[in-house]
């Protein structure tokens, strides 16, 4: 599962289980037991369909909980930092994606770089070169879920 599809378990699972109890309840006065063993079976489908499709189209540039769960086990992260250092950089990484992401990443760097150091790294106390394995995760992360080649893994 990529990253940014764990983030719509919650949205699909929840339909599903919304759309399956609807179902359930439609099938069961239309056509009894058998109704609504048939209607909770659709509406679980439907539902998961649904809400998988509402949870993906939210723009997931609000969201940086993911990001939040996972900076510590991260191999870039230093012993010493916070979230308040990290989730900046991550936050960065996220906004400019829209801006320069076309460019690819090591072609925007030198860009990327000078902003975040003349905007004071966004409050964090990272330097660039701390910030940017995590501005770079932000943006492979937003690659893999358009589906860009450059940042793929090669088939084996």
């Amino acid at each position: 599962m990529s990253i940014l599809k764990k983030d719509h378990v919650v949205g699909t699972g929840g339909a599903a289980l919304a759309g399956g109890a609807a179902g359930a309840a439609l099938g069961a006065v239309v056509a009894g037991p058998p109704g609504m063993a048939i209607g909770g079976i659709a509406g679980v489908a439907l539902g998961a369909t649904v809400g998988d499709r509402v949870a993906e189209s939210r723009d997931r540039r609000e969201n940086l909980g993911h990001f939040e769960q996972i900076y510590q086990s991260m191999p870039y992260y230093r012993a010493g930092y916070t979230w308040h250092d990290y989730g900046p950089a991550y936050r960065y990484g996220l906004d400019t994606y829209e801006q320069h992401g076309e460019a690819g990443f090591a072609e925007a760097e030198s860009i990327l770089q000078g902003a975040w150091e003349a905007n004071a790294h966004f409050g964090s106390r990272m330097a660039w070169l701390e910030a940017r394995p995590a501005v770079e995760h932000a943006w492979r992360s937003l690659d893999e879920a358009l589906g860009k080649a450059e940042h793929m893994p090669r088939p084996r």
